[in-house]
């Protein structure tokens, strides 16, 4: 693999992982909606009509979650040192 694999893998995930959490943010409404309950003290969706499905929530969960997941094991990968075997400077 070429020396710049590594680095261009980690901001491709970087910016999924960006892209997912402020997708997230601005369709806070419809994540509370994913997760509320019926029990007291649970949290609610606010007023207001409904803009995503239960699947892009989760689909936009999964990509964040993906992006800095694997952000981290290619960081443990490169530090570990593991990388180097792989990686061929020359080219």
């Amino acid at each position: 693999m070429p020396l710049w694999f590594f680095p261009a893998l980690m901001g491709v995930l970087a910016v999924i992982s960006l892209v997912a959490g402020i997708w997230l943010l601005l369709h806070l409404q419809d994540l509370a909606a994913t997760f509320s309950g019926r029990a007291d003290g649970e949290m609610v969706r606010g007023p207001g009509k409904r803009r995503a499905s239960k699947g892009s929530v989760w689909l936009a969960l999964i990509a964040f979650n993906a992006g800095w997941i694997g952000c981290l094991l290619i960081w443990m990968l490169v530090i570990g040192g593991e990388a180097n075997t792989v990686t061929d400077a020359a080219a």
